[in-house]
């Protein structure tokens, strides 16, 4: 049996809270006070990275990092490995790479007993920030409205393998049969995983003060425990207490401040 193949990426926390409805932190994930907690070393991501740690002591699974010389995705189109997770930008990646290769794509799975939430959109994002000049908003305005036309999405998403920024932008994908053809079958996937359920308030995003520095507490911490160097419950109290310290200096900074 070729074993499954693990990037150890953040997907393991967030994405997976977030298509479970169980929450990273308090106060509905940062969005309704400051004062929040991180809460991942209680709830079912516990039992899901030690099943990752279990599976990898048994000889089920594998982890590949970049720093280790090769990515999951590398080794899953060598063929050592049956299954692997990653973004749907991969999709795009794995078809230009190796055309023939037989594959496909399905939704993150979810733990038996339990109810398939929506996921979460992740990634870069384009701001238009305050303290310009007129001609520089008409020229911002002018560029996203070039974005959201149908033909600059079709490129977007051809050539990245992300989903559409418009429902009407996906519409005319749809209406064309975009998704019906190769290498773009099942790429839509992601967005049927987006908008699986309604947002719900554990499963609309997450908004935490330094949460970069947050992510790099659980991803040392985790791969520290994959390691053999301490229990996984071990890595993530201990990414809680260090990423509380984060969220407790960020509350400190922005005191009496409120947020959209």
């Amino acid at each position: 049996m070729q074993p499954r193949l693990f990037a150890v990426d953040l997907g393991h926390l967030e994405q997976f809270s977030v298509v479970h409805n169980v929450p990273v932190a308090s106060n509905n994930n940062g969005y309704d006070g400051l004062d929040s907690q991180l809460l991942f070393n209680t709830t079912l991501h516990v039992q899901h990275m030690e099943n990752i740690q279990r599976w990898i002591t048994d000889g089920y699974a594998l982890v590949r990092t970049p720093a280790a010389g090769k990515q999951a995705r590398d080794s899953f189109i060598e063929g050592e490995c049956a299954i692997f997770f990653s973004s749907i930008a991969d999709h795009n990646t794995i078809h230009k790479l190796t055309p023939a290769f037989a594959w496909d794509v399905q939704m993150i799975p979810t733990y038996e007993g339990t109810e398939r939430h929506n996921t979460v959109v992740g990634g870069a994002s384009l701001w238009v920030l305050s303290g310009k000049t007129d001609e520089e908003y008409k020229a911002a305005a002018a560029y996203l409205a070039f974005l959201a036309t149908p033909e600059s999405e079709e490129f977007w998403v051809s050539n990245t393998g992300y989903i559409p920024v418009t429902k009407t932008g996906y519409d005319a994908l749809l209406a064309k049969g975009f998704y019906t053809k190769q290498p773009y079958v099942n790429r839509d996937i992601a967005l049927k995983s987006l908008t699986y359920t309604e947002p719900g308030p554990l499963t609309r995003g997450i908004r935490l003060g330094s949460f970069i520095q947050i992510r790099a507490e659980w991803l040392a911490e985790v791969e520290a425990a994959l390691a053999g160097q301490k229990t996984m419950q071990e890595a993530l109290d201990t990414a809680v207490a260090r990423g509380n310290d984060h969220l407790a200096r960020f509350a400190k900074t922005y005191a009496g401040k409120s947020f959209p």
